[in-house]
């Protein structure tokens, strides 16, 4: 039975070799051209990882300098004011100050961080408030990640003294 099989296999790499021809070697080839690309890549991508954190500060330049603390600049204010994030922050501002004080920031490098952390999920925290996001962005000529990040730092001006925080405080090194 197994010497059946074993003359069957070799009569399929007959009939294939005949029907292929070049094809087959192609596949091959292909296939070692397409591991050599994976290895490259494997190669490129710690060097992508080190660049997205640099693009990420770029962006956040743009609308709030990034001086300590950060605050809105002419354009951030703009993009506050025409995306409809302010009034969505203003609406939800005691529901999202309850988030912010369940995660339990002892200091307020680390509330900062929490607060920019709920505005990026604020459609998971506020699934209503999607489709006022997407017409804000279409709006303001930005995208959500930006809106977000402009009523991030809204938000935190808004209830840092209600976290018994100073904004001041953020120039202060961690200890």
């Amino acid at each position: 039975m197994e010497e059946e099989i074993n003359k069957i296999k070799k009569a399929g790499n007959w009939i294939s070799a005949i029907f292929l021809g070049n094809t087959r070697e192609l596949i091959a080839r292909i296939d070692e051209r397409t591991n050599f690309i994976a290895n490259d890549l494997k190669d490129i991508k710690p060097k992508i990882d080190d660049i997205f954190p640099k693009v990420d500060i770029l962006w956040k330049d743009k609308i709030a300098p990034s001086h300590s603390p950060r605050q809105l600049n002419d354009r951030g204010k703009s993009i506050l004011e025409k995306s409809g994030i302010k009034e969505i922050v203003d609406a939800k501002k005691e529901k999202l100050l309850q988030i912010v004080k369940e995660k339990g920031a002892t200091n307020p490098y680390d509330a900062e961080r929490i607060i920019f952390s709920i505005m990026a999920d604020l459609p998971i925290h506020c699934p209503d408030i999607m489709d006022r996001l997407k017409t804000g962005a279409f709006n303001s000529g930005e995208s959500i990640e930006t809106i977000l990040f402009a009523g991030g730092i809204y938000l935190r001006n808004l209830i840092f003294s209600d976290l018994g925080f100073k904004i001041e405080e953020l120039d202060k090194p961690k200890i």
